[in-house]
C-alpha cells in the first residue's frame, strides 16, 4: 500500500531540520529523548514501526465521510509531523489506534473512545469482537438483551422496527434532583404488572445524566382457534 512505502521511505531517511527544530523544544519532561535518527521519528525521540499501522478501508462509525485512500490507526506520537502531512496528503484520515478498532465482519473502522459527553457505542460486542450495525442482526440482538436492565439496546437500533412497543421515554438517571430512576427497580415494576420481553435504551448522552426508555414486546395471538 502506498502509505507503507511513505512510512519505508522516511525509516530509511535522514531527519529534517524542521524535524529536529520540533524536537529541540520539546517539553522539558523529555529532556532524556534521544536525538530523532531518520524521518519517521516523531517529536519525542521514537520511531513508528510500519508494521504497527493498522488500516481500514471506510468507517463504520457514523458521521465520518470516508477518507480517498483509507483510515490509518497507529501512535502518532510516534511519526514526525511531515510524514503525517505527506500521508494526509495522499488521502489518509489518520486515527488514534487506542481510540479505534476495526469491526469483526466487514473491517470498517469503529470509535471505541468517547470523543464528547454525548458519544454512545454504534457496536455490539459479540465474544470479543465489535460488530458494526451494519454487520449484526438486529432480531438476534434485541432478543439477546431482553429483560436485562444492565444492558441497553445501542442507539441507532429502533426496537420499533421489530415488533416492540414504547411503554415510556420519560426515565432519567443522573446527578440533578430527581434524576433517579432504575432500570432494575422499573424492569421489576413492569414485570409485575404482567409486561414481558422488556428493552431498555439510551436516548442520548449529557455530562451529568442519562435520559432513557423502556420497550416491551407483546405477545403474538393464537390464531389457530
Amino acid at each position: 500500500m502506498d502509505f507503507q512505502k511513505i512510512l519505508t521511505t522516511a525509516l530509511n531517511s535522514k531527519p529534517s531540520e524542521e524535524q529536529l527544530a520540533e524536537w529541540r523544544n520539546r517539553p522539558s519532561h523529555m529532556s532524556d529523548t534521544p536525538e530523532p535518527k531518520n524521518a519517521l521519528a516523531g517529536w519525542d525521540g521514537r520511531t513508528l514501526d510500519p508494521e504497527n499501522v493498522q488500516f481500514a478501508a471506510e468507517y463504520a462509525e457514523p458521521g465520518y465521510t470516508n477518507p480517498e485512500s483509507g483510515i490509518l490507526f497507529a501512535n502518532w506520537n510516534q511519526c514526525s509531523r511531515r510524514v503525517q502531512d505527506l500521508l494526509e496528503t495522499a488521502g489518509y484520515s489518520l486515527e488514534w489506534g487506542d481510540e479505534w478498532i476495526t469491526c469483526g465482519e466487514c473491517g470498517k473502522a469503529l470509535r471505541i473512545s468517547p470523543d464528547s459527553y454525548s458519544w454512545l457505542p454504534s457496536y455490539i460486542d459479540n465474544e470479543g469482537e465489535c460488530i458494526c450495525l451494519d454487520c449484526m442482526d438486529p432480531e438476534s440482538y434485541l432478543e439477546s438483551i431482553e429483560d436485562n436492565p444492565r444492558k441497553a439496546v445501542m442507539p441507532d437500533v429502533d426496537p420499533t422496527e421489530y415488533g416492540y412497543v414504547l411503554l415510556d421515554d420519560s426515565f432519567e438517571n443522573g446527578f440533578h434532583p430527581g434524576q433517579n430512576d432504575d432500570p432494575a427497580k422499573i424492569s421489576k415494576e413492569l414485570h409485575g404488572k404482567g409486561y414481558k420481553h422488556l428493552l431498555f435504551k439510551i436516548d442520548g448522552k449529557g455530562q451529568f445524566d442519562i435520559p432513557f426508555s423502556v420497550y416491551h414486546k407483546p405477545e403474538e395471538e393464537d390464531s389457530s382457534s
